[in-house]
């Protein structure tokens, strides 16, 4: 006799939580992973508080909201309170000085709606973090289920979605799903976007990419994704002999013109505001050595001083290259063009403008797609069992070497 044919009163508690887990929507269960995951980040930022110095930013031993306000957020929380600048800051020298200009503004500005309530920006920016974040890990298993259904079994479809929706929830920096940053909200838009994608939905995903221009600079590796997907859908009606029609063709045409536009339109936005067209790569140069934005030169300087002068490039390359290469291979076919083009290109643009530091870490979360391939050979259940234990303790470590970090007494100035 099976578990289903016992009547449920004569079943024990564990067997009817099972089958009640079993039996519910998978939007349900990746919600409540999503909930046990962002408890677990809670408590260990509430005891790494514990071990917090006094600074200018909070007291000694600092409870979890003072926590909550830390390193960008405190960026964010001058653009909900007061707005951006209406000219770029200078020091005594002219250079530029640091700035809300180089944070985008759709997060801080969505955290004024709960803030109207009497809420503080911390736990107003927290709410919109947490729902977006929700938002994007349902959303993740839904893309990835889409994706792997098409080109897989059911059931392979089905361990991907779940692999990639639960190592989502409990990536080493999902501390970011209840901070005040922009990580929730840009992921829950580039969900929608891959997904209006995939249902060829082209009008809405136009206002999806716009709003992303406006949440996170990440816009820009849209448009190869777009082209991608172009190209794909062009080649597959070649060969089933169908021709776009006009409606369609000019469509494409728009989503293609504004996945390029995203990308430009917070930098113009910016130029707009403090009267000074390089106001946003200006602000950003700030941040960096020399002061102005290099492209690659940072990630073959600190190959160089970490590996060698000849190691580390060469490593470097060899890095990409394999990466490239494994991303195109049979193995990640299953992810479909439009998730293997994200992944792709959104690594090159990391290359391209970013300085290896501490914030690779969460910015890495943006290759959600690739924890779906976890799952896809049998009996992998063990393979996810050990991942989530490794993501858990190094967010662990995560939060306790970046969290409890002081930050200088003048920053932000």
């Amino acid at each position: 006799m099976t578990a289903a044919a016992v009547p449920a009163q004569r079943l024990g508690l564990r067997t009817r939580l099972l089958l009640a887990w079993l039996r519910s929507p998978p939007a349900v269960r990746v919600l409540v992973v999503y909930a046990l995951a962002r408890v677990f980040s809670a408590i260990v930022l509430a005891e790494v508080a514990r071990f917090q110095v006094a600074s200018t930013w909070t007291p000694a031993h600092p409870g979890y909201g003072d926590m909550l306000g830390l390193w960008d957020a405190t960026w964010y929380r001058r653009i909900a309170e007061t707005g951006y600048p209406s000219a770029v800051p200078l020091g005594a020298t002219g250079d530029v000085q640091q700035s809300a200009l180089a944070f985008y503004p759709l997060a801080p500005f969505l955290a004024r709606l709960p803030m109207l309530l009497g809420l503080p920006f911390t736990w107003a920016g927290s709410i919109v973090s947490l729902v977006a974040g929700a938002v994007a890990a349902v959303g993740v298993h839904t893309l990835v289920l889409r994706a792997l259904g098409e080109r897989s079994t059911p059931a392979v479809a089905r361990r991907g979605a779940w692999s990639a929706a639960v190592l989502f929830c409990v990536s080493p920096t999902a501390l970011v799903f209840q901070v005040p940053y922009t990580e929730g909200p840009a992921l829950a838009l580039l969900v929608v976007f891959l997904g209006c994608l995939q249902r060829r939905r082209y009008l809405p995903a136009v206002l999806v990419a716009l709003l992303l221009g406006v949440t996170r600079p990440v816009a820009v590796p849209l448009s190869v994704v777009v082209v991608v997907h172009l190209a794909v859908r062009g080649w597959r009606g070649r060969r089933a002999g169908a021709v776009l029609g006009g409606r369609e063709a000019l469509r494409c045409l728009v989503l293609l013109a504004a996945s390029g536009a995203a990308g430009l339109l917070w930098p113009l936005a910016a130029g707009r505001i403090a009267h000074r067209l390089d106001a946003y790569t200006a602000t950003m140069g700030a941040w960096r050595v020399g002061g102005q934005v290099e492209f690659l030169k940072p990630w073959w300087g600190i190959s160089q001083y970490v590996l060698g002068d000849h190691a580390g490039p060469l490593l470097l390359v060899a890095g990409v290259l394999g990466y490239a290469a494994w991303l195109l291979s049979r193995r990640t076919a299953v992810l479909g063009p439009e998730l293997r083009a994200w992944c792709l290109a959104y690594v090159g643009y990391l290359l391209l403008v970013l300085d290896p530091f501490t914030s690779l870490f969460r910015y890495l979360i943006f290759l959600f797609p690739l924890g779906g391939l976890v799952a896809l050979r049998p009996r992998s259940r063990p393979v996810l069992r050990a991942w989530v234990v490794c993501s858990l303790a190094l967010q662990v470590v995560w939060i306790a070497w970046l969290w409890r970090f002081s930050p200088p007494a003048d920053w932000p100035p």
